[in-house]
């Protein structure tokens, strides 16, 4: 048998949402579909604001090159006005350094909300700015040592670990 269709799962979920009390929406959009899409149309934004520039001006191919960074533009200004709602078991994590890197997607399978940021450096930019916007900070003993996790708890992950162990790890460091 066929799951429901979009117009059914969306008057399932209208009337979840009336049913605890709140407005129905309508919506189905997870997160972290949101964050990578507009992962993708920053950089589509980001390469064709490279050619705007470096074509001819006034030629056909700047023209193109224009259309698809306005398309772009208006396109994250969309996503950008999509209200996020995350499951409140969403753990979100900032998972630091590039040999972690690795782990993302994998961790994301698991359930976590996980956030980039190759270099301590990177991580503690992204801390102070919006040290709100993670549960859990993730790193190597080399990458967590050196970071101010703003009050934040820390998961440290030995060299090699799996993406399994370092779910436990980031669960275990909430408690």
């Amino acid at each position: 048998m066929a799951g429901p269709t979009i117009d059914e799962a969306q008057g399932d979920a209208a009337q979840g949402d009336a049913a605890k009390g709140g407005e129905p929406d309508g919506r189905l959009v997870p997160a972290t579909f949101l964050h990578d899409l507009n992962n993708l149309l920053t950089a589509i934004h980001g390469y064709s604001s490279l050619l705007v520039a470096d074509l001819p001006a006034g030629g056909t191919e700047q023209d193109f090159a224009s259309r698809i960074l306005a398309a772009a533009e208006e396109a994250r200004q969309l996503v950008a006005k999509v209200p996020r709602r995350r499951p409140v078991s969403t753990v979100r994590v900032l998972l630091v350094g590039g040999a972690l890197a690795r782990l993302a997607g994998a961790l994301e399978t698991l359930g976590l909300e996980v956030t980039l940021a190759a270099s301590t450096k990177e991580a503690q930019g992204a801390l102070k700015a919006g040290g709100n916007d993670w549960d859990v900070v993730a790193g190597t003993a080399q990458t967590a040592n050196g970071l101010d996790a703003c009050g934040l708890p820390v998961a440290t992950v030995p060299a090699g670990a799996d993406a399994v162990t370092v779910d436990a790890l980031i669960r275990a460091a909430r408690r």
